[in-house]
């Protein structure tokens, strides 16, 4: 590049156009003095960097104010929301309640009359010259309606099966067994064995009572005498519809 001194006086001072035409001939000129391709190729990459990196950072701010704005409003609407969600939480645990002392109720309703049912049965359906010695339950006893089936152990082992199945309680419906099973034995006594299948016969086609089987028999000797010793086992059978009648109880009031 060379500069141009003009010493003598009066000269024209060079117009603005040559000068600029100067330049842009001193930067083809620098241009055209750079041969190296890769050196070409590595300057382009660079500006081609940079204004990817400027793209991309304006993409993300203008996501990142995006995403601001949602997370202020969905806060707002969770703040608004919440008093709402709480409300019907207490009722739907109040309904729960509600539904489980009503389904205790019915239990104790419902089962209180089932041993009554069944001795008035078996009385119905014993035949002559039979008679019984023992009548027992053989199934578990059902806990009181309501009453806490969890393991007051304290092992870990127990403890976290009983973890378990609180979580797998809370998870399902809270249900209540209406109808426990009522699995009963009676012994006796006959002096006919066609009584004894009598006996089997009209038990089983009680509406209170079902699985009649014969699980015994024996002869034994009763006062000199031989008789049948039998031992049956069936269960309590939930009646249907129309088979027991209500009436309500009035009491007069004075």
């Amino acid at each position: 590049m060379m500069i141009q001194i003009n010493l003598l006086p009066g000269a024209k001072k060079g117009t603005r156009s040559s000068g600029a035409a100067g330049l842009a001939a001193s930067l083809s000129a620098l241009g055209g003095g750079v041969k190296d391709p890769w050196l070409l190729g590595a300057a382009a990459s660079v500006v081609i960097a940079v204004a990817s990196v400027g793209l991309l950072f304006t993409a993300q701010n203008a996501r990142a104010s995006e995403l601001g704005e949602r997370l202020e409003r969905a806060v707002r609407d969770s703040t608004r929301y919440e008093k709402v969600l709480s409300a019907r939480h207490r009722l739907t645990s109040e309904r729960d309640s509600v539904y489980r002392q009503l389904q205790i109720i019915r239990t104790i309703d419902d089962n209180r009359y089932n041993w009554a049912h069944i001795l008035d049965e078996v009385s119905r359906a014993l035949p002559a010259y039979t008679w019984l010695t023992s009548l027992e339950q053989t199934s578990d006893a059902p806990l009181p309606p309501g009453g806490d089936t969890v393991s007051t152990s304290t092992s870990p082992v127990a403890a976290g099966a009983a973890a378990k199945k609180d979580a797998k309680a809370k998870a399902v419906a809270d249900t209540i067994a209406v109808h426990h099973p009522l699995v009963f034995k009676l012994v006796g006594q006959t002096v006919d064995i066609q009584a004894l299948t009598m006996f089997m016969r009209q038990l089983e086609s009680s509406p209170f009572i079902q699985k009649v089987a014969l699980t015994k028999s024996e002869i034994v000797i009763v006062d000199s005498k031989d008789v049948t010793q039998f031992e049956l086992s069936a269960e309590y059978e939930v009646p249907p519809a129309g088979v027991i009648q209500t009436t309500p109880l009035v009491v007069p009031v004075r």
